[in-house]
């Protein structure tokens, strides 16, 4: 491929700041030509917009693939946005524009580079899933669930969301000759691989089809909660971004961004259960996911002194050396006559 100049760069720069701008009352009359299927209005809505691509086709070049190309798949993102894009809902077209262009580009990366950029440790980690979800298949009968696997191998929920970016990536396998970046030279995806999982393919494709399945539960969701949740838990494959890095993109208040994602997972969990993805313990409601380890153990009372108290008593019984403290009753107030003057007299014995 014919690596393009900085002229031509340049010069596509300099086309795109030729383009005129246009007013609100302009963007207005387009976007009402567009939904009717005005291809003019999405063209030059495509025009205005053009700005929006070279920024992030900027983060991901040097990936094996020209910076001009990066640029046509960005387009081609925005093209999509175009389409799918609601005014009446009241989004801004920046941002979701931003969304479907990171998206295209990020695509194109993967699908386009030669190497497949995974560290050993993330192939070891593969390795281990597709054993143990070996024996889980031939023990229960069925494809376990991630919630199984995770609890059976004492993975965290970050160490699963790693070996499914692993199995995601690897769909660019085409042979076990595949080369795999790494510290050795010529090193393949047969030498990260025992022989014993080499023999069963089928292993990596169920692992790659819960994947699947994880993106088929997120597609049932709103819009804007999806797109939250892969910015949070960079579920594209991304980095994790915090609530004030996703409310500064999204315009919107870090707490505001913590109450739609709290929606969100609550919404995807609904939805998990019923795919058959996750599983809900005995007595605990399904909107409460069990994120603290004593969840199910009750709490037990202590006294100041923080020490237990026996089940049935509502007071710690009093310390034998420790201060007594004795409860007085309320003071009485009696109302009485007044005396006259003088008072009664003492008689004299």
């Amino acid at each position: 491929m014919v690596e393009p100049t900085t002229d031509t760069i340049s010069q596509y720069f300099k086309s795109i700041q030729k383009l005129p701008p246009a007013s609100r009352e302009e963007i207005h009359d387009l976007w009402k030509k567009a939904k009717k299927g005005d291809r003019a209005a999405k063209t030059r809505i495509m025009e205005i917009n053009l700005r929006l691509v070279v920024p992030i086709a900027k983060k991901y070049h040097r990936q094996g693939i020209d910076f001009l190309d990066l640029i046509e798949e960005g387009n081609l993102g925005l093209m999509h946005s175009i389409d799918k894009f609601e005014p009446k809902k009241g989004y801004r077209f920046s941002t979701y524009a931003s969304y479907w262009i990171e998206q295209s580009i990020r695509r194109a990366v993967e699908e386009q580079s030669k190497t497949i950029r995974i560290p050993p440790h993330a192939w070891e980690a593969l390795r281990k899933w597709l054993k143990q979800w070996e024996k889980m298949h031939a023990m229960l009968g069925r494809d376990p669930t991630l919630a199984e696997m995770a609890r059976k191998m004492h993975w965290t929920a970050r160490q699963v969301r790693g070996v499914l970016d692993a199995a995601e990536a690897a769909r660019g396998i085409g042979s076990l000759e595949t080369p795999v970046e790494s510290e050795d030279e010529n090193i393949t995806v047969e030498d990260m691989i025992s022989e014993s999982d080499q023999k069963s393919p089928e292993n990596l494709i169920s692992v790659l089809k819960l994947h699947d399945e994880l993106n088929q539960a997120l597609k049932e969701i709103g819009e804007r909660e999806r797109m939250i949740l892969e910015f949070r838990h960079g579920l594209t494959g991304q980095t994790p971004m915090t609530l004030e890095e996703v409310g500064r993109r999204l315009r919107l208040s870090r707490e505001r961004i913590r109450q739609i994602e709290e929606r969100a997972l609550l919404r995807l969990r609904r939805v998990a259960n019923r795919m058959g993805l996750i599983e809900v313990s005995e007595g605990r409601p399904l909107g409460t996911p069990n994120l603290q380890p004593g969840w199910d153990t009750p709490k037990l009372k202590t006294d100041i002194l923080g020490q237990t108290i026996p089940a049935g008593r509502r007071t710690a019984p009093r310390s034998e050396s420790g201060p007594q403290f004795i409860r007085r009753k309320p003071r009485q107030l009696f109302f009485t006559q007044p005396q006259a003057k003088g008072g009664r007299k003492k008689k004299r014995p």
